[in-house]
């Protein structure tokens, strides 16, 4: 709870008093109180960015050491996703350098983010514990001198409001005290109760996820009972600022209404906003993603009180930058290390890019992206299905180009990896035009969000009224209309397919077959086109459009259509992360599609047939000066149907 200050008067450090005798007394002025000054660093939603570690750690160090020349006291904290969705140099050694350089970096408590769940919460024990060797880690790592040994015992992971639905008890610690200058500071740790729905199923169903308000108020209490009155709780919850009138909105917004006003400091984190901000008397912060941006925090805390002082608080959210920041030497060499071990697969060149431009963006969820066109065409085209949906929450990051030897910007291995980290089976179902036009309309369900899926073989339309947005027509690539009644085969990734993001209407499909991962079948599509001499350029194609009423409909899809859809990759183990290729070799691609002889409208050439003609290569098309993107004959062998 704020407390107000203790009344003083401001006095110089002596006064100096006129007597009739013309000598002087020299009067002691009041002491003012004497508050301790408390510093929080903070981060959220770093998901494994170790490239831009060392600098995030050179600027911690920079900020403890100007506040303890002042006397103030630091702890670090951070508030979820640490770890998952993360880059190749990390994601391929299990997350292991992320958590050994918030180690290294001195973070005392940190919140559970939904992406800690990513791979059960046994994994995650295990990260912290590293009391074994994951398989993974011990394949990539033979032969050098890698070693990881876990956490420190005194880096607190938090979770109040994950609780065992055997037991009745949260799975982790609710809350942690640190002493700060002699007076105890709470901690409270708390996950979205979005989770269940951005986790694969099986490593939630064994939790119940209570409300994050709830939670806090109950152990804010038990803190109370102790006689902790300084609370500071690390939410994965959503909020921001608007820097214009410097108000601050969101789901953590909205529970600091509803939370104990003992609590004074509420770290956000899961929508990668900025924020700073004060609402019902409690500061929020949130300082982005992927260690961008860190939050300081200055404090004081009143030792007779034991509680922050009213008044007395300020933040800042801080850019990490390159520019007068001394990177930090000890984390630099964490992460040369992890790099040197990873780069072998990770490095691997498998395309050319069509500019030094990234390509797409980080969770496309505002309609068409080109970047969500060249994932479903590839899941399309690979698995020989109808159609293929994604989630946009599943492209974790942009697809971006690097420059080989020669100066040629090309994509790698591990820039392919990055987009589709999470390794979810693709998988082929059955649905109908209805079930589909359903799921869809499911994508704006939630009024404070739309969910926009990426999609590929067809196109439709939609439409916004008073009383909502729903989908008008669905359009085939013949440019008819799709027969709601009629059965399509829909490439999915199991995660999606499950209810997903709150897809339900997906969980009424009829389960075909299974295939590679996500994040395998990517990678061999941009790899196939790599082969071939084609350059990966994707456009946004019209696929998803808002019209009005009686507006007409809009072209048909293109799919370029002269060649016939790939024989189906070989399916992987369930649940296992991609392999990534083999040092040395081509890897784990795929041999190129069979097809009928076709003109080559790229480059030409003897040994391999090209893939269709999509969003991926249009850009190669236009530049070989190609009249027309239609040319050619659609001839689609569908591939046998194996019962699962």
């Amino acid at each position: 709870m704020w407390k107000k200050p203790a009344l003083s008067i401001a006095l110089a450090t002596s006064l100096v008093v006129p007597t009739v005798l013309g000598t002087t007394d020299t009067i002691q002025a009041a002491e003012e109180p004497k508050y301790i000054d408390v510093q929080f660093l903070g981060i959220n939603d770093f998901h494994g960015s170790i490239k831009n570690a060392a600098y995030l750690a050179g600027s911690f160090n920079q900020r403890e050491a100007e506040a303890t020349a002042k006397g103030a006291h630091t702890i670090r904290v951070h508030a979820g996703d640490a770890v998952g969705a993360s880059p190749a140099e990390s994601s391929l050694l299990q997350d292991e350098p992320t958590m050994k350089i918030l180690d290294k970096m001195n973070f005392k408590v940190g919140a559970l983010g939904n992406h800690e769940f990513d791979e059960g919460l046994g994994e995650l024990k295990r990260l912290y514990s590293g009391a074994e060797q994951h398989p993974n880690v011990k394949e990539y790592t033979q032969g050098t001198n890698y070693k990881y040994d876990g956490i420190s015992k005194d880096f607190k992971h938090l979770a109040a409001n994950v609780i065992d639905k055997k037991t009745g008890q949260p799975v982790f610690d609710p809350y942690t005290v640190k002493e700060i200058g002699g007076v105890e500071v709470g901690f409270i740790g708390v996950v979205t109760t979005e989770t269940p729905s951005v986790v694969m199923p099986e490593f939630v169903k064994d939790y119940d996820f209570i409300s994050e308000a709830d939670a806090i108020n109950k152990y804010t209490k038990e803190l109370k009972d102790k006689g902790v009155k300084a609370i500071v709780v690390l939410g994965h919850v959503g909020a921001e600022t608007n820097k214009t009138t410097n108000v601050t909105t969101g789901e953590f917004a909205d529970i600091a209404h509803k939370i104990d006003d003992e609590v004074d400091i509420l770290f956000a984190a899961h929508s990668h906003k900025y924020a700073n901000g004060v609402v019902d008397g409690k500061l929020i912060v949130q300082s982005q993603s992927h260690a961008k941006a860190f939050a300081d925090i200055d404090a004081k805390i009143d030792p007779a009180t034991k509680d922050f002082v009213k008044g007395e608080m300020k933040a800042e959210i801080v850019d990490v930058t390159k520019e007068s920041v001394t990177p930090d030497a000890e984390i630099q060499k964490i992460v040369d290390e992890a790099t040197e071990i990873t780069k072998k697969v990770a490095g691997k060149e498998i395309a050319k890019a069509g500019s030094a431009n990234p390509v797409g963006e980080r969770k496309p969820e505002g309609g068409e992206s080109s970047l969500g066109n060249l994932i479903t065409d590839g899941q399309r085209i690979l698995t020989g299905a109808d159609f293929a949906i994604t989630n946009s929450g599943g492209i974790r990051d942009s697809l971006n180009p690097t420059k080989n030897e020669k100066g040629e910007d090309i994509f790698t291995w591990g820039s392919a990896y990055a987009v589709q980290p999470f390794g979810n089976q693709v998988k082929t179902y059955e649905l109908t035009g209805q079930q589909i036009k359903d799921a869809l309309n499911q994508q704006w369900q939630n009024p404070a969000r739309d969910m926009f899926l990426q999609i590929s073989g067809f196109k439709y339309t939609y439409t916004k009224t008073d009383k909502g947005t729903h989908v008008v027509d669905m359009f085939l690539p013949d440019g008819k209309k799709m027969d709601l009644n009629q059965t399509y085969s829909v490439a999915m990734n199991e995660f999606l397919a499950g209810g997903g993001d709150a897809f339900t209407k997906f969980k009424e499909g009829r389960l075909i077959e299974g295939n590679k991962t996500d994040t395998e079948m990517f990678v061999d599509y941009i790899t196939q086109l790599g082969q071939q001499g084609k350059t990966i350029a994707p456009t946004i194609e019209g696929r998803i459009k808002e019209v009005k009423a009686g507006e007409t409909k809009p072209e048909p899809p293109t799919t370029g259509g002269e060649t016939t859809n790939p024989e189906p990759p070989t399916t992987g183990e369930e649940g296992t992360k991609p392999k990534p290729p083999t040092t040395g070799e081509e890897g784990t691609k795929p041999e190129p599609p069979t097809t009928e002889e076709t003109k080559d409208t790229v480059k030409e050439t003897t040994d391999e047939k090209e893939l269709p003609n999509t969003a991926t290569n249009m850009y190669s098309m236009m530049a070989a000066g190609v009249a027309t993107l239609l040319a050619g004959t659609v001839v689609f062998f569908r591939r046998r149907k194996q019962q699962q």
